[in-house]
């Protein structure tokens, strides 16, 4: 049971080591990070290691944006993060799927003010793996109308977590961000997990907040900052987690089960027009796999 229990403490250790300013100790990190993750260092916008103060500033470094284009078309709304799609469904009766057999109540997901706004909603849960870019982006010019802060646990929120631990998204701290949109009004939950004590919104004056700082910052909401635009920094991971893209129009997302299963969400952008999403970062080999799928879906369909 000790592999499941919330680890607050050990989070609170790790987010001290990786904020230090150390250089033995940053660069030790750095580059123990490379050597099990090996990271593209490409993309980076500062692909200069020394330039990273701590091990927090390496994890969280920003892209060049030519590596994460935009698609700036009215009729496309884009993926928040990079990550993977490891649930996405219809909510039936207020409630979610976790791990494909666990359900989890909406309610208490983003709490009683956004229940019914998203009752009859569709959800795509997104898992960021440590080799992913963590900084969570606008998939759609809007206003955020509501941002809060909710739970106190810290589980992990691996694989093995999802399917062990019932309800794991609403025992762990996360943040709410709702956002009205033209193209549908959205809700995004950034799920916190072990060694992931923080998410930062982008109107955080200061990159170094301590936890109770953090809490009041999302809790307080942006202010006059509420106005975003698609592809916007939203916030950012210390370290990395998950997020749940909650949509109230649901009928944007086609109905057919076999791309859903592969991990291809068909969005209705129009009345001839389906734009497919898959993560931000997609290699060609995911390209052509898609492709595949669609053609073999296109035949069932005929």
């Amino acid at each position: 049971m000790s592999k499941i229990l919330p680890h607050l403490f050990i989070t609170k250790i790790i987010g001290i080591l990786a904020n230090s300013k150390i250089s033995l100790l940053k660069n030790l990190f750095i580059n123990l990070f490379l050597i099990f993750y090996k990271p593209n260092l490409d993309e980076a916008l500062d692909p200069d290691l020394d330039s990273y103060k701590t091990y927090n500033d390496f994890f969280i470094r920003k892209l060049k944006k030519e590596v994460r284009p935009i698609n700036n078309r009215k009729e496309c709304f884009i993926s928040p993060v990079d990550g993977e799609i490891v649930d996405h469904g219809f909510i039936k009766e207020g409630q979610l799927i976790q791990a494909k057999k666990h359900k989890y109540p909406l309610k208490e997901l983003v709490g009683g003010e956004l229940e019914k706004h998203y009752e009859e909603g569709y959800f795509v849960t997104i898992y960021l793996a440590p080799t992913d870019y963590h900084r969570i982006h606008c998939p759609y010019d809007g206003k955020i109308t509501h941002s809060s802060h909710l739970g106190e646990s810290l589980y992990s929120v691996n694989k093995k977590a999802q399917d062990l631990i019932p309800k794991l998204y609403i025992k762990n701290e996360r943040s709410v961000l709702n956002v009205d949109s033209e193209f549908s009004d959205y809700a995004l939950v950034s799920v916190g997990a072990s060694v992931v004590g923080s998410i930062v919104p982008f109107w955080s004056k200061t990159n170094d907040n301590s936890r109770l700082d953090l809490i009041n910052n999302w809790n307080e909401g942006p202010g006059s900052l509420s106005e975003v635009i698609k592809g916007q920094e939203l916030a950012h991971f210390r370290m990395g987690s998950t997020i749940i893209l909650i949509l109230k129009k649901a009928n944007l997302f086609n109905k057919c089960p076999k791309l859903l299963d592969n991990n291809l969400l068909a969005v209705k952008a129009a009345e001839n027009v389906v734009r497919l999403l898959p993560p931000l970062n997609v290699t060609r080999k995911e390209i052509n796999l898609a492709l595949k799928i669609i053609l073999k879906v296109c035949e069932k369909y005929k």
